[in-house]
């Protein structure tokens, strides 16, 4: 849902994004407004995770950060 959202609905865009058909994407947002207090719980707990509470539940994980390179 956080991608749908970020694509502001588009299901086109997500699901060529995730290389999904787009049947299994609206089956997600389909399943979001069936049950909204489930996702409204996820989203927030994902919210609340900062890496380091991530690192603990998961010591293999290393921080990642994104470097753009320009194309001249």
């Amino acid at each position: 849902m956080l991608l749908v959202q970020s694509y502001k609905g588009d299901v086109f865009a997500v699901a060529r994004l995730l290389k999904w058909p787009e049947a299994r994407v609206q089956a997600a947002i389909n399943y979001a407004k069936a049950f909204p207090e489930e996702i409204e719980a996820a989203l927030s707990e994902n919210a609340d995770t900062d890496f380091e509470t991530l690192k603990r539940m998961l010591p293999q994980a290393s921080e990642f950060v994104s470097r753009r390179v320009r194309k001249s």
